[in-house]
């Protein structure tokens, strides 16, 4: 359903506007969390296949990275479970 055709039917526009911005904002954060992870796990798997560790062997390193992948791969549920709610109450406006 377009934007005019939600208006005609009633749905009021500062409601659809401000779902709408809500929803690209979601959608860039996403986007940015999904590059954040895929980077941490670039870095992650060269640090367990680089041959020389660093000096500290006691996996300081290595357990923040863990620790970002996991920090960032919550981040993403969370916006996907917002994202998702978001779009249903576009659509809840739309009926």
């Amino acid at each position: 359903m377009t934007y005019s055709q939600r208006l005609s039917d009633g749905a009021n526009s500062s409601d659809i506007i401000y779902l709408e911005y809500q929803i690209g904002t979601t959608k860039e954060e996403l986007r940015i969390a999904l590059e954040k992870q895929e980077t941490w796990e670039r870095e992650l798997a060269h640090l367990k296949s680089s041959p020389i560790r660093n000096a500290s062997e006691d996996g300081s390193e290595e357990k923040a990275l863990m620790e970002k992948v996991n920090d960032t791969k919550t981040q993403i549920r969370t916006l996907s479970e917002q994202l998702e709610q978001l779009q249903e109450a576009m659509g809840k406006l739309g009926d």
